[in-house]
């Protein structure tokens, strides 16, 4: 696993980490080896990290802009639109290690897609991020972490709640290409799978998102009930994982559905998750 990308966007951003909420698949890191029990790991991994922020972000000191620059980032401008989607690469844009973009929720009807958070620092709009925004949980990586060894960054970072980032998944699943949708759906399987240690704090962030959640929660569970009847989908799933620790469709099925029970029963009391607005 090369962590270097990871340790350099986060000494790079700095104070801003307390304004920006990590997601994507270096969240789910973050969750495998900070509060799981991390059994293993990939050993190549994405280059994206998408940070989720506001619309407009505070200057703490130097701008983000001057502090990625100083962090030897280059700026790459991406699609057509004036000002475009800012992609921020390192070391370099034809060999990059990280490749750093910022995300903020979509207002109104959604036609406004680029935001200026900071001058010269595009975010780009999307739906469906207000629920990574809610109540993130707050990492330390100290000496202590198990993270010391990998990063020499020292600080605290924040990430969406993991039941938070799984029921995101739902939501833009049907906006996802096919292979898309199979890799979110793996990530959500290996945090219900009971071996990585994180299905019980899944079911408990998924229970309590019920209060302000109720219909992305349910959409949520449609998905992962659709999915499940799709052994197709699920063998997709499993050739996720190398071919040592793939395990079988039976294997994936039955870790979901052990899951949802538990979700059917710990989230009777507040009633069925509704219908999604």
């Amino acid at each position: 696993m090369r962590t270097g990308g990871l340790d350099r966007a986060l000494k790079a951003l700095g104070p801003y980490l307390d304004d920006l909420v990590l997601c994507g698949a270096w969240a789910w890191f973050l969750y495998r080896r900070c509060v799981g029990s991390a059994t293993w790991m990939p050993a190549e991994f994405t280059r994206d990290l998408d940070c989720v922020g506001r619309e407009r972000l505070r200057i703490r000191g130097a701008t983000v802009l001057e502090r990625l620059k100083a962090n030897d980032f280059e700026w790459v401008p991406r699609g057509e639109e004036t000002p475009p989607v800012a992609l921020f690469a390192w070391p370099r844009a034809h060999r990059a290690e990280i490749e750093l973009e910022f995300l903020v929720p979509t207002r109104g009807d959604g036609s406004t897609r680029i935001v200026e958070i900071q001058e010269g620092l595009t975010a780009q709009a999307l739906r469906d991020l207000e629920i990574l925004r809610d109540d993130p949980l707050r990492l330390t990586i100290d000496d202590r972490s198990p993270l010391a060894a990998d990063l020499s960054f020292r600080g605290v970072v924040q990430v969406p709640r993991i039941g938070h980032f799984a029921v995101q998944k739902a939501l833009i699943h049907q906006r996802r290409k096919p292979d898309e949708q199979v890799k979110d759906v793996f990530y959500v399987f290996d945090l219900i799978d009971r071996e990585n240690g994180l299905s019980d704090a899944l079911l408990a962030d998924v229970v309590g998102a019920m209060t302000k959640w109720r219909g992305e929660v349910a959409q949520f569970v449609r998905v992962l009930e659709r999915r499940l009847a799709e052994p197709r989908f699920l063998f997709g799933v499993s050739e996720q994982l190398p071919a040592e620790r793939r395990p079988p469709v039976t294997y994936i099925e039955r870790e979901i559905r052990a899951w949802l029970e538990g979700f059917g029963k710990a989230g009777a009391g507040a009633g069925p998750p509704g219908r999604v607005p």
